[in-house]
């Protein structure tokens, strides 16, 4: 049986993944397909403009057999952070092949980065996609490095391959004439979802998620915490804790983003700041999450296949089909997160929590 993995955000899941995701069953013949996807909340620290049980509907109606959950803590993350987490989630699930997207369609790329060991002790250039600090790569070919220093630096017997990525990059903002087009300029002309995803993905606009209505609950509770509590947050590096009082004066988000971002903290640094205290996760609940094992499964959902495989594994996994409260530090944080999720946008994604997973 070959079982192979991908690692995707969906926000949203859109024609790009629907040809990314064809070519794969095509070029792999794979028995049986594994997504690890990120949470309500993106690596870049963008709510996903749907909740991840409705991301995780969508993912099954593609095709995939087993959804599993890149958590919260991981996801909001700088590249490699994000990267080197999935990776060994699939791992753990025996993949021997993980496929993603890629500008370069270039393996070697990748080789060529990671034998050069000036830029492989790097510490700062992953900080954000659009830093390419002595990388001549572009946004997916990135991240696509980060699952690749993850596989060799872990030493697992996973093959990584690539899908040429068409029509448009990762970062392109404007839409073109073409179907396919980039999630970032879906997200930003939202309007004409049903142009660009499949209809099982557009049939649930209804359940879109409005970031703007975040910047309400973000400026009480920012106006609301004191100065050493702001401070403790995850991300809120010395001297942003006074700054972020500045809210005050705003009546946007993205105002707001643009006027804590500089040359030291991007915008992309900014957002997944923000959305830690928005969901109130301070420095020593991250510390204490990534100090545990954390070689758990969160499953999200799975079709028949994929229940059949969840099922032969088992024995050799911790795995979760639903959570409840002190099961650890991590999963305690998604459950937390669900929670503010339901009182702002009426979702039910707190009860999933505990009665998933979504099957189909």
């Amino acid at each position: 049986m070959k079982i192979v993995g991908i690692i995707c955000e969906y926000n949203p899941l859109h024609n790009g993944h629907l040809y990314h995701f064809n070519k794969i069953k095509e070029e792999s013949k794979a028995d049986i397909v594994i997504c690890v996807m990120s949470s309500s909340f993106s690596s870049r620290g963008d709510l996903s403009i749907f909740d991840k049980f409705t991301k995780t509907k969508q993912a099954l109606k593609l095709g995939i057999d087993l959804i599993v959950e890149l958590p919260l803590i991981y996801t909001i993350q700088r590249a490699d952070i994000f990267a080197d987490n999935a990776v060994k989630i699939l791992n753990n699930l025996n993949v021997s092949e993980i496929w993603i997207g890629s500008e370069a369609n270039d393996i070697s790329e990748y080789e060529k980065y990671y034998n050069n060991n000036e830029i492989n002790n790097k510490d700062d250039y992953y900080t954000s996609y659009k830093d390419k600090a002595n990388m001549d790569l572009l946004s997916n070919d990135i991240l696509g490095f980060s699952y690749y220093k993850s596989i060799r630096d872990n030493k697992f017997n996973i093959e990584l391959k690539t899908i040429k990525r068409i029509e448009n990059n990762y970062l392109d903002k404007n839409l073109n004439n073409s179907s396919i087009q980039s999630a970032l300029s879906i997200r930003n002309n939202i309007e004409n979802i049903e142009k660009y995803t499949p209809e099982y993905v557009y049939n649930d606009k209804n359940l879109i998620l409005d970031e703007n209505k975040l910047f309400k609950y973000l400026k009480y509770k920012i106006l609301s915490t004191s100065v050493n509590d702001l401070k403790s947050i995850f991300f809120v590096d010395e001297g942003l804790e006074n700054k972020l009082y500045d809210i005050i004066d705003y009546d946007n988000y993205q105002d707001f983003i643009d006027y804590l971002s500089n040359k030291r903290y991007s915008k992309t640094r900014i957002k997944r700041m923000l959305t830690y205290v928005l969901l109130n996760i301070t420095k020593d609940m991250a510390n204490k999450a990534y100090e545990i094992d954390n070689s758990f499964v969160r499953i999200l959902g799975y079709n028949d296949k994929g229940k059949a495989y969840l099922n032969s594994i088992k024995k050799n996994n911790t795995i979760y089909t639903n959570i409840k409260n002190n099961i650890n530090q991590i999963l305690d944080i998604e459950i937390n997160t669900s929670k503010i999720i339901d009182i702002i946008y009426d979702t039910n994604i707190f009860d999933l929590e505990m009665n998933g997973p979504i099957k189909m």
